[in-house]
């Protein structure tokens, strides 16, 4: 296998639909099972998947759904969970994945399908246990400060990164899959007279205060990792929220841009993070498309990424991205659901890059 294809795509709401049983649900699922096979990844991370890792397994398997070409990669104890039979999957599997939240608002998870065929090729693939990553950075929660505030609230990643390990015989690659904390605001933004609210600004900046934590603590990770090898071969994916709001709230606010803080410090240039978009075509560098209500102008937004270190563009070196091989799936998906009624398969596009995985 020379070249594989590595793909990031948060399927919204995807545990409603596969619970689902409505018609609606079935042609949904069908598409998404459509865009998936068009896109043909190898790796793919799905952001918003369910908790009930069963409901994912049956669409795996499923002659409708994926036909049995994947695998999902699991943390060590899993499968003893799930075959003690527990009332809630979802629930008896969080403390082990370290995701917070009940059935309705902890059912956003993050999972990796593998092809059958790169599974075979490959030494170990493995979902890592999220207390590595504890241990890797000092602690599973935080001290954070809100404006400046000098009394102290503790946070932890909602939906911890999960690590996906590849092991061949002469190297190791880690996916970072990530969903960091979301910036939409319910709060009523203006008043009658058209004035943005202080509350919806106070609720938007703690928001975006937790988020900007999330990131540095992906990043500690990513610098725990380079003190233990000078060349750890690291992708990060997903959806880091960074989008709606940027240029009003991070520039009058706070000063700072989101992906800056988990690419990290270019004088570093070893540990500086690139990003599979960075020679894409302006205009299509987007992947969704969402109405802010403080920026409505700023409808197209990237929010979703692929970065990887800088050892993976290194000449003659293995795994490596080259110029261009970054891209969104606009035509895959926007076709897929050009023919689909009653909603879209996601109000994401899915970010693909295609690797030379070996030398051969």
């Amino acid at each position: 296998m020379t070249d594989i294809k590595l793909t990031t795509w948060n399927i919204e709401h995807f545990a409603r639909v596969l619970a689902g049983n409505t018609p609606q649900d079935q042609n949904r699922r069908q598409a998404i099972a459509s865009e998936i096979t068009q896109i043909d990844p190898d790796i793919l991370c799905i952001i918003e998947g369910p908790g009930d890792l069963t409901l994912l397994q049956d669409f795996v398997n499923d002659s409708s759904g994926l036909n049995g070409n994947y695998q999902i990669p699991v943390i060590n104890g899993t499968n003893n969970i799930i075959d003690s039979n527990p009332q809630d999957v979802r629930d008896a599997l969080s403390d082990l994945y370290q995701m917070q939240g009940n059935a309705t608002t902890g059912n956003q998870w993050i999972w990796f399908l593998v092809k059958n065929d790169l599974v075979q090729s490959v030494s170990n693939v493995f979902l890592q246990d999220p207390q590595i990553w504890d241990q890797f950075v000092g602690s599973r929660s935080w001290p954070v400060h809100y404006w400046g505030d000098m009394s102290t609230r503790n946070h932890r990643h909602w939906r911890h990164p999960q690590v996906l390990v590849i092991e061949l015989n002469i190297f190791r690659v880690e996916f970072i899959g990530i969903h960091l904390k979301s910036k939409i605001n319910r709060s009523r933004p203006f008043d009658a007279n058209g004035n943005l609210l202080q509350t919806y600004v106070e609720k938007a900046i703690k928001a975006r205060i937790k988020l900007a934590t999330e990131a540095e603590n992906v990043r500690k990770y990513i610098n725990a990792r380079f003190r233990q090898e000078a060349t750890p071969r690291i992708f990060v994916l997903g959806d880091a929220n960074d989008g709606p709001g940027k240029r009003f709230f991070e520039q009058r606010f706070l000063f700072f841009d989101l992906l800056s803080s988990l690419q990290g410090d270019v004088f570093f240039a070893r540990r500086f993070l690139n990003h599979c978009l960075f020679d894409y075509e302006d205009r299509l560098r987007w992947s969704t498309d969402f109405r802010d209500p403080v920026n409505p102008d700023e409808r197209l937004q990237l929010i979703d990424h692929i970065l990887f270190t800088q050892s993976i563009v290194s000449d003659n070196q293995f795994p490596r991205v080259e110029s261009g091989a970054g891209f969104v799936e606009h035509t895959i998906h926007e076709t897929i659901n050009a023919a689909l009624s009653g909603g879209d398969t996601s109000d994401h596009h899915p970010v693909s890059v295609t690797i030379r995985w070996d030398a051969q």
